[in-house]
């Protein structure tokens, strides 16, 4: 296949189909062939390495006559996920940035998260606007991070959302203790568009 006749997206669009249409049938002939047709149309983005189908390679299967360990796979996963997030796939930075959350790699995952919430992907905004609320990873910026909440909240992001709730119902990190406001922030999460954890 020649990728400068398509546009890339609609190639990973009809990818996502046929992952999705093997994840949910319940015929091994089928799922393998639909897995084989998803990678034959994968490899050529892998070639020029393409972010968003080095991030689809992530969460693609091994082979059935592939033996690794456990070990060797988290490795290899861990490999392929680093090269989409370096790539500049955002949703990849996310998972690395999660992956590295803890010590020693705090720092790390700290400017994943950042990258990917200016990136505007929206849980990022709610776990960088923790980490500059607290300082943790980052240099601490209590309004910045408020600010990134703020957003993250705006964006229907659960924990953001309750985040929010919980300052106006008590009076913390200067919202004013107001129980009308609190409880409009606790409704918006019943929203049919609300972004979970």
């Amino acid at each position: 296949m020649n990728t400068q006749e398509f546009e890339p997206q609609l190639i990973i669009a009809e990818i996502k189909a046929l992952l999705h249409a093997a994840w949910n049938t319940t015929d091994d002939f089928r799922y393998d062939r639909l897995i084989a047709w998803a990678n034959e149309l994968l490899q050529p983005l892998l070639d020029i390495e393409y972010p968003e189908a080095l991030w689809i390679k992530c969460s693609m299967p091994i082979s059935a006559d592939e033996f690794i360990s456990d070990e060797e796979f988290d490795k290899r996963h861990l490999a392929e996920v680093r090269k989409a997030a370096e790539a500049g796939n955002i949703s990849a930075k996310f998972d690395l940035a999660c992956t590295l959350d803890e010590e020693p790699t705090m720092v790390e995952s700290a400017s994943l998260f950042k990258e990917a919430a200016e990136a505007g992907h929206v849980y990022s905004k709610w776990c960088h606007g923790l980490n500059l609320l607290s300082g943790r990873g980052i240099a601490k910026d209590e309004d910045l991070g408020l600010a990134f909440i703020k957003e993250a909240g705006d964006e229907k992001f659960e924990g953001a959302i309750k985040f929010i709730a919980d300052a106006y119902a008590n009076g913390t990190y200067g919202y004013p203790k107001d129980e009308e406001k609190s409880a409009i922030w606790w409704k918006k999460l019943s929203h049919k568009d609300v972004v979970h954890y």
